[in-house]
């Protein structure tokens, strides 16, 4: 008698339940069991819709899970395809370019200059380094991928009232930017202060922004900049989030040649832009006119202290001599 027989009687068993079984080794059959019951696969059986549910239109969109449907859930990126008309001759022209530099770099190893062996390795040598360093790059542009962001659905998945964050505190994570610059004469200042102006100004929970400066060349111009754009964006930020600005950079928004009140119906918008135009206009003055006053102040400051020196040399009965003192920057 077999094994199956042995468990229940022929009677009462079905005839799925008896094939779930393995007659060659007498063990419960799982992949067996899935198949005939058409079982799923993928996601997970946890969270699968029945049958039913789909066929009621109970589920979510385009037959997927409820679960995959709610904006918490959702993705924030979406890859975006690019046209096979435009990336398969880009990717010949790739081909042929490899094959051109390996043309070439055959025939120049097979073409040796034998009046100088020692010139003719090192530049051997250098140009397939530079063949190498150059194909490294292009294999990465034969598969390019395109993202579309998706930046609204940050606030419902961090920032909606959840069971595990009821008062919808904001669950994003802190963000440190880093601006280096290193000479105001080849990185002017007021570049580097609408840089951090628009860093400021992002659509992000102000607690967890953080913005710093890393300046290697410790110019003072940079340094008065800096505090000319904190004091700035005690301004333009809120107006940012007030009216929806974009793009954040102030120079980038006050030279745009669209018209600026499309779209704003808010109707302090006008009182407002113009206010935050004219003291944009204003901060730019400063930030322009930085070296000239840094260089006024250093001068007056050179002449107190001369005076100083002179007055104190007076009073000691001294013989008066060219005061000397070091040029202040």
């Amino acid at each position: 008698m077999d094994k199956v027989s042995q468990q229940k009687e022929p009677g009462q068993e079905t005839g799925s339940q008896i094939r779930d079984w393995d007659l060659d080794t007498g063990e419960w059959d799982e992949n067996r069991r899935l198949y005939e019951t058409k079982g799923t696969y993928g996601y997970g059986n946890a969270i699968w819709p029945m049958e039913n549910e789909l066929e009621n239109g109970s589920g979510g969109a385009e037959g997927q899970p409820v679960e995959f449907t709610c904006k918490s859930r959702r993705w924030l990126t979406r890859k975006i395809q690019i046209p096979a008309g435009i990336l398969s001759p880009y990717r010949l022209l790739i081909l042929i370019r490899i094959a051109v530099l390996g043309l070439y770099l055959a025939w120049r190893i097979k073409h040796k200059n034998e009046d100088a062996m020692w010139l003719w390795g090192m530049s051997v040598l250098c140009e397939h380094m530079f063949g190498f360093s150059w194909l490294l790059d292009q294999l990465l542009k034969l598969c390019p991928v395109n993202r579309e962001t998706y930046p609204a659905l940050l606030k419902d998945k961090f920032e909606t009232p959840q069971p595990n964050n009821p008062d919808g505190i904001s669950d994003l994570p802190g963000l440190d930017i880093f601006v280096s610059t290193a000479d105001p004469e080849k990185e002017p200042p007021l570049v580097t202060a609408n840089t951090v102006l628009s860093i400021l100004a992002a659509d992000y929970p102000v607690e967890k922004l953080s913005c710093y400066v890393s300046d290697d060349g410790g110019a003072l111009q940079t340094f008065e900049a800096m505090a000319e754009a904190a004091s700035f964006a005690n301004m333009w930020v809120p107006f940012c989030r007030k009216h929806d600005i974009e793009p954040r950079n102030p120079e980038s928004y006050f030279n745009m040649k669209k018209d600026p009140y499309s779209n704003k119906v808010l109707p302090d918008f006008v009182k407002d832009r113009r206010w935050v135009k004219r003291e944009y206009d204003e901060f730019k003055v400063r930030i322009i006119g930085l070296p000239d006053s840094i260089h006024r102040r250093s001068d007056a400051y050179h002449d107190r202290e001369e005076m100083k020196t002179l007055k104190r040399d007076l009073a000691h009965d001294e013989a008066v001599e060219p005061v000397r003192i070091p040029r202040a920057t």
